[in-house]
């Protein structure tokens, strides 16, 4: 992928922060004038920030501004990654292909259907399809992350924390779609369900992969034909879900009483039911990042809270299914690779 995800955001000569190449980002004091054409402006402490479309504007270096301070806080894998801008906005990138759901679409869902979730606030999107990514802007939430406050909590937060989430999962799986798909209709990104990548090849490496849309007579049809073993039983009615509900994911309050938000919604669809406490127990998302004991803590608690919820796992049935799923990149993969262009214009 060229540019690195991670080279995403860079300096420019002018001392502004280039996103991608669409977008710049400057800081001014408080008391500037705006620059023409902002397509977005917050105030920061004594500052204020402001998104400009980086080739029709011009930005000259003045008494005025100042180079905006960025760090990277998180990156996964070489498809994403996560900065904070300032003090109060995050901005995210993912890898982009046509065809797949932009999280601000299904965070705008959840926030019409759900607005006692609480999900972050979206500031700006916008794809960059010269370099096949998509960039978020939202508002920085100050809490914890689950993964963090772990340790200082009781028991009974943490079953506190788990029974919340379970309703929220539960409340969220009111909604139902006969179609294997994302809460606009695109296809659905989820490895676990769907061929095994080539972990070596370079379509894994970054390239967004998708199933679908399938009814669920096809979704089944599909499952069968990829592995040897059928899939688990499941009803022609799919639940949305957001099954990477892992300890990075959930953001505590100060007290350590609720949750503050859930975050990362990118790649929410409908699933069929069994697979919102299977997930759970089947994945290393939603373990914590130490090994050894105590590194299922989470998991374990989740799927108990899921469970009374009425979500029933089959973690036996998944796995055998799973472990004899073909490993390779389709035709359709290698196909819409052969498309992308991978060497940002310069």
């Amino acid at each position: 992928m060229n540019p690195r995800h991670i080279d995403s955001l860079k300096m420019s000569s002018l001392g502004s922060l280039n996103i991608g190449t669409l977008v710049t980002c400057v800081e001014t004091r408080a008391d500037a004038s705006p620059p023409k054409g902002c397509l977005l402006s917050w105030p920061d402490g004594e500052s204020i920030f402001h998104l400009l479309p980086q080739h029709d504007s011009v930005i000259e270096r003045s008494a005025q501004s100042e180079q905006p301070e960025y760090h990277l806080i998180h990156e996964a894998g070489s498809s994403n990654a996560v900065w904070i801008i300032g003090n109060e906005v995050v901005c995210k990138v993912h890898a982009w292909k046509e065809g797949i759901d932009l999280e601000s679409q299904t965070i705008a869902f959840i926030r019409e259907h759900f607005p006692a979730i609480p999900v972050p606030e979206v500031l700006h999107e916008w794809v960059d399809k010269s370099i096949n990514r998509s960039f978020l802007i939202m508002k920085r939430i100050r809490a914890r992350t689950l993964d963090v406050a772990w340790p200082q909590l009781t028991h009974q937060q943490r079953l506190n924390i788990a029974k919340e989430m379970a309703e929220y999962t539960a409340l969220v799986a009111t909604k139902t779609s006969t179609h294997y798909q994302t809460v606009s209709g695109c296809g659905v990104r989820k490895p676990w369900l769907m061929q095994g990548y080539d972990f070596h090849g370079p379509i894994h490496n970054w390239f967004p992969r998708t199933i679908g849309p399938f009814t669920s007579a096809e979704l089944r049809a599909h499952w069968t034909k990829i592995s040897t073993l059928p899939p688990p039983d499941f009803e022609d009615t799919l639940v949305l879900y957001h099954d990477d509900q892992g300890p990075t994911n959930i953001l505590i309050s100060d007290s350590g009483d609720h949750v503050a938000a859930i975050i990362d919604w990118a790649n929410v669809s409908y699933v069929p039911r069994f697979w919102v406490a299977t997930v759970v127990l089947c994945t290393a998302a939603f373990r914590f990042e130490h090994e050894g004991e105590g590194s299922r803590d989470w998991a374990l608690m989740f799927a108990e809270a899921l469970r009374k919820q009425g979500f029933e796992e089959c973690v036996a049935e998944f796995r055998k299914w799973h472990d004899t799923v073909v490993d390779y990149d389709t035709e359709d993969d290698k196909l819409e690779w052969s498309k992308v262009q991978l060497i940002a214009p310069s």
